[in-house]
């Protein structure tokens, strides 16, 4: 885990290279001096705090899970999930993925484009298609901005609400650590950056404060039902576009809800998700409006099998 953390802690250095790019600059003394409008500014600390607030969760989600240690399916996550990304609305974010240690099905989209998907999601899957699918549905909630703008509205009573959920609700799914989560820790960064939620932000959240409503959401409650159809209808547009079968998010669901229903099982997702019928009868709407039974598109099932060989061997195993 101190591996991803670290590759984390320099994604997000990396990320805010060449914001200040399209600003005007003039040089004094040698040294380049940067100038910012008002509205620049807005721009970069905003994106600041989401970053941080989604490296916050991100690293809670890695300590309460764990990680799985493939450096190689890891790799093939990310590149899928980049092309993805890049044939999306919003090529110019940065994305990193990781592997949850985790049999439960499911995909977290952190703010400032943090995206950590389960080995359940992996193992569940039967082609590169569908794991493009729902990466384009997380890269559509980075980009759509859906948990940032969420949490930037809450003030104190819907944080008190959250955590009061959060704490009275068994969670759904056998797979679930008993452990409790992990305190989150704030940067230098992330300390100068909580005055800015406090004082910018319409909802007057602090960085940590932040993070900890972001978990209760996203394990507990979840995201507006909206927000997620729309990351589905998203999502499914991004993989179209990146030369997926179109409708792989779909067949998906499908077998899930089938293996759900064989093993009796509820998990984190059929709380924080709306019900598969309802994803794909939308999904379905976005398909008829694309034309996309006109669309040929690849599956990728030769380099998802070389890619996920030692996964399906432990499952099996």
């Amino acid at each position: 885990m101190d591996r991803t953390i670290s590759s984390m802690a320099a994604f997000v250095s990396v990320a805010f290279l060449g914001i200040g790019s399209a600003c005007s600059s003039k040089k004094s003394n040698d040294e380049t001096v940067v100038k910012h409008s008002k509205e620049e500014q807005q721009f970069l600390d905003d994106y600041k705090a989401e970053v941080e607030v989604g490296r916050n969760m991100a690293g809670r989600l890695l300590a309460f899970y764990g990680e799985y240690l493939d450096p190689g399916l890891t790799d093939y996550i990310n590149k899928v999930g980049r092309f993805v990304a890049n044939n999306g609305d919003y090529p110019q974010r940065r994305y990193l993925f990781a592997i949850l240690d985790s049999d439960s099905p499911n995909a977290f989209a952190c703010p400032g484009g943090y995206i950590l998907l389960t080995r359940g999601i992996i193992q569940n899957a039967e082609n590169e298609a569908e794991i493009g699918a729902i990466l384009g549905h997380e890269a559509a909630h980075v980009g759509k901005q859906h948990m940032f703008k969420t949490l930037k509205s809450m003030n104190k009573a819907d944080l008190d609400k959250v955590e009061a959920e959060t704490s009275s609700r068994k969670r759904p799914d056998k797979y679930s650590r008993t452990r409790a989560r992990p305190i989150p820790t704030e940067s230098e960064s992330g300390s100068a950056l909580a005055k800015f939620m406090t004082t910018a932000s319409g909802g007057g959240l602090g960085i940590l404060q932040a993070a900890k409503a972001g978990i209760g959401l996203m394990l507990e409650k979840g995201l507006d039902k909206e927000m997620e159809f729309e990351a589905d209808r998203e999502g499914v547009k991004y993989a179209i576009r990146a030369g997926y079968e179109p409708k792989a998010l779909d067949s998906f669901l499908m077998r899930l809800a089938l293996t759900k229903k064989k093993n009796n099982d509820k998990t984190v997702m059929d709380v924080t998700h709306p019900s598969i019928p309802d994803r794909r009868a939308a999904i379905a709407k976005v398909l008829d409006a694309m034309g996309a039974d006109q669309i040929i598109g690849s599956v990728g099932k030769n380099r998802f099998d070389a890619a996920v060989v030692a996964l399906k061997a432990r499952k099996k195993g």
